[in-house]
């Protein structure tokens, strides 16, 4: 199997955690079924996240390519797709010609499934023949309430062209098939988690290492700091715990656009000794900060499957998480989990209820939710398409 990948959230020597959850699945998919990957993974200009990602890499021999493509914020979300095909075309035709693929694997449905759909008939020359289109959806390209009705539009055309549609959870399938989309074209296949690199390990040694006093509880929040993330609803929930002194201290794992209002919302509500920032943290050290923890914090308004759910439990953490999207799919009848609604309330009654979930019950929940189911119904949908 010969697989051409088109995403723009793919990890680049810059941005080692950009997009790592598309590049575990392929590469444990390339570990189980075997498979020849090529990775077009689109960069867009004038952006400062992005600056310095280099044009071509090869990431555990695959050879990953970076095309330009213009995405000036003014001109808006509807042009996006459009720009990135024009961008990337003759970088994904080269890979296309280089690699002869049996399948176009699209993660994202917007804008990198929308660019793949305009692009994936002009790779009928090189490769002599019409070149089946996979789109993974994954989250909030499907379940941001705020979409415009151009985009709308060209999303909803891209799902219809594919010839399969793969969701991470159950609740973006009904969406997907909300579209109108026949049910034999949508297939659910949620992400798993690596059990062997998220373990469970010395505890103590960890609070220590983070310098967490051993009369403090600690909660953990992991995700891009942004509105969607609800990071702003556990500070006020936080803030209306307890009184200072004996409040969890609360570390924040990632880094976004809302940092600087989350660090003033924290001073304001008083939280300044019971909040750390700990940016980014590479792959190799986040089990520690999972192990370390009394719970995970999902505070969230959107998801799809959240992996740091799956994450936290493999190292042994209990989780509380908002009720939304593909969360309750993971959490619903685990005893280490619990959810509550999107909401500081909702949030102020869960933190107040953590000491009654079961760390006991969270690494055997965890090690159900393995990659080989996932696996292999990636390799059924894609020997179909391909005619094997």
């Amino acid at each position: 199997m010969k697989l051409l990948v088109y995403s723009m959230l793919f990890p680049n020597r810059r941005l080692p955690h950009h997009g790592v959850f598309v590049r575990e699945r392929l590469w444990r998919y390339r570990e189980r079924h075997g498979a020849d990957l090529a990775v077009v993974a689109p960069v867009p200009r004038a952006r400062r996240a992005w600056a310095g990602v280099d044009r071509e890499e090869l990431d555990d021999g695959v050879r990953v390519v970076h095309p330009r493509f213009w995405s000036p914020p003014v001109l808006g979300d509807r042009w996006r797709a459009g720009l990135m095909a024009a961008g990337s075309g003759p970088a994904l035709r080269e890979a296309a010609a280089a690699l002869q693929p049996d399948v176009l694997d699209a993660h994202y449905a917007w804008p990198d499934g929308a660019a793949a759909a305009c692009l994936r008939d002009r790779l009928a020359g090189p490769l002599g023949r019409r070149l089946p289109l996979v789109i993974t959806v994954r989250g909030t390209d499907v379940n941001y309430p705020m979409r415009s009705r151009a985009v709308a539009r060209q999303l909803g055309a891209a799902l219809v062209a594919a010839d399969h549609v793969v969701c991470v959870a159950e609740a973006l399938r009904r969406a997907v098939l909300a579209l109108g989309l026949p049910k034999e074209r949508v297939t659910t296949l949620r992400n798993g988690v690596d059990g062997r690199r998220f373990t469970p390990g010395d505890r103590a040694a960890e609070r220590a290492r983070l310098l967490v006093p051993d009369d403090r509880r600690l909660l953990l929040c992991v995700g891009h700091l942004v509105v969607r993330k609800g990071q702003h609803l556990l500070l006020e929930a936080l803030a209306r715990l307890d009184a200072p002194g004996r409040r969890p201290l609360l570390v924040l794992v990632g880094r976004g656009p809302d940092e600087a209002a989350l660090r003033r919302q924290a001073e304001r509500l008083g939280l300044r000794d019971d909040v750390r920032f700990a940016g980014s943290v590479s792959p190799d050290e986040l089990p520690g900060f999972y192990r370390a923890a009394d719970a995970l914090v999902l505070p969230s308004l959107r998801e799809g499957w959240p992996n740091v759910v799956l994450e936290a439990l493999a190292c042994g953490t209990p989780v509380l998480a908002t009720a939304v999207w593909g969360t309750p799919e993971i959490l619903e009848g685990c005893r280490a989990g619990l959810l509550v609604e999107p909401t500081v309330e909702g949030l102020l009654a869960g933190l107040r209820r953590l000491p009654e979930l079961d760390r006991a019950a969270a690494r055997p929940w965890a090690e159900a939710h393995g990659w080989e189911a996932t696996l292999d119904g990636m390799r059924d949908v894609f020997e179909r398409l391909a005619g094997r």
